[in-house]
């Protein structure tokens, strides 16, 4: 009797863990669509704009929050980046747009912010790579 109640309990905790994650997943996915439509595709967005509400949604969200106090990351930096990647590749595929998706994912923010000094290409190979461009 125990060992179904905990069983239970157990499912119902990743049930809820599981609609905590997609809320956050789809989140993100809708805020980095807008600004896609609003830079690329509209152009309604200024580049200031875009790399403001980047880095907002960064310092707002709990897994890239700890990279920025990490890596003491500005938006200064973001500047940086965000044009170093918009040199080599401003160019979208499907929902995708290098600049912008990059700065959303732990694991691309975390190469970026270690590489922020780097040249502009060996970055934005390694972007194009990471997001399977």
């Amino acid at each position: 009797m125990i060992a179904h109640i905990i069983s239970y309990a157990f499912l119902i905790g990743l049930i809820v863990i599981f609609f905590i994650v997609m809320r956050r997943i789809l989140k993100r996915d809708n805020v980095i669509n807008e600004l896609i439509l609003g830079f690329y595709d509209y152009q309604t967005t200024s580049k200031e704009e875009v790399i403001h509400q980047m880095y907002q949604y960064a310092c707002n969200d709990f897994r890239l929050k700890g990279l920025i106090k990490k890596y003491n990351a500005t938006e200064e930096d973001y500047v940086v980046i965000f044009d170093k990647l918009i040199y080599w590749a401003n160019f979208k595929k499907r929902k995708r747009y290098i600049p912008i998706n990059a700065f959303f994912f732990y694991g691309s923010l975390k190469y970026l912010l270690e590489h922020k000094n780097d040249e502009a290409k060996p970055i934005t190979m390694k972007m194009m790579n990471y997001f399977h461009f």
